[in-house]
């Protein structure tokens, strides 16, 4: 009755937060009710259990900061359950969130638990929140080729893959010369579900352009999400 009372405006997540805490308290309220009913003295009960209470309380200090951590998360509505986020080395998709951690699975299908106070105290990616995203190849080429001819044959990778969005329409750019050459890149921005697709056809249409036009290149990939980029560097292209 509480649930379809105050919980159908929730998000999933809020939901299921809000309906554990009531099944918790509403298991211990039945409790003293059944012991009281059944004559035991509750007062006693409740004295002996405070005592056992302050030295639970001082050892499970660890589990009330992740509970508070936990409420701190769902109100701060940064992820829900289905998106993918990357907390340190793990990324997968949100499977729950509980009062004490949340549960990960990763993309070979390994089920990861994080505690909340974790969350709280590092910087994590939530990969899925926008529809779009942009990937930039950082690509260098030597000092001899005219830039143009450079920008030219990157606007050309851009429109050759169909996956590529042209609003926001593709950046091409020369950004600075380097120790190895001349520095520019392509940004190119995509649906998130294409992610793969985009990124192996613009590496392939990137191999294809610069053979023909015989332009000689190192790369570097930057996926950019929110604030947060990987880098990746590969070998030159020939």
């Amino acid at each position: 009755m509480l649930m379809k009372a105050v919980g159908k405006n929730l998000r999933e997540q809020s939901s299921e937060l809000l309906r554990k805490m009531i099944v918790y308290t509403g298991a211990t309220v039945l409790f003293v009710m059944v012991l009281n009913a059944a004559g035991v003295s509750v007062g006693a009960l409740l004295g002996a259990a405070g005592v056992l209470g302050i030295a639970v309380g001082i050892a499970s200090q660890a589990s009330l900061s992740n509970i508070i951590s936990g409420l701190f998360l769902v109100s701060e509505r940064f992820f829900e359950i289905g998106d993918v986020v990357k907390i340190g080395d793990h990324t997968g998709s949100v499977q729950s969130i509980d009062l004490l951690s949340i549960k990960l699975r990763t993309f070979d299908n390994l089920l990861i638990r994080i505690p909340n106070q974790q969350l709280i105290e590092k910087d994590f990616l939530n990969v899925t929140r926008f529809a779009i995203r942009r990937m930039d190849i950082n690509v260098t080429v030597s000092p001899q080729y005219d830039v143009e001819r450079v920008l030219e044959a990157l606007r050309s990778i851009a429109d050759g893959v169909p996956q590529v969005l042209d609003e926001p329409e593709p950046l091409c750019i020369a950004s600075e010369f380097g120790e190895n050459g001349l520095n520019v890149r392509l940004g190119v921005w995509f649906e998130r579900s294409n992610y793969v697709v985009v990124r192996n056809a613009v590496f392939a249409r990137m191999q294809q352009v610069f053979k023909e036009r015989g332009i000689p290149i190192r790369t570097r990939t930057v996926t950019i999400d929110g604030n947060a980029a990987k880098l990746r560097e590969g070998s030159p292209l020939t």
